[in-house]
């Protein structure tokens, strides 16, 4: 069993998670790890009445969840393909 990982702030313990918290936070685009980037951004497209996403749209899409839309890479397009594919 790993342990608990910590958020840290001044070289304080503020909270621990365990690594299920952050992959939950994660999964939910909580985090501003790439995946969790990935996520949030996939999370408002989902709630788009379209069922294509036109580049305009993605752009908002980014810029509403504080995401470069810029940033992403072909690797990056295709995960958040299929996170689109599995939640809606």
């Amino acid at each position: 069993m790993k342990e608990s990982q910590y958020l840290v702030r001044k070289g304080r313990i503020i909270m621990s998670f365990k690594d299920w918290h952050l992959a939950a936070m994660e999964e939910a685009g909580y985090m501003d790890t790439s995946t969790g980037l990935i996520n949030r951004v996939a999370n408002r497209l989902a709630q788009s009445p379209n069922d294509t996403i036109d580049t305009a749209e993605f752009r908002q899409a980014c810029i509403s969840c504080n995401v470069d839309p810029d940033s992403f890479t072909k690797s990056d397009l295709d995960q958040l393909q299929r996170r689109l594919d599995k939640i809606t």
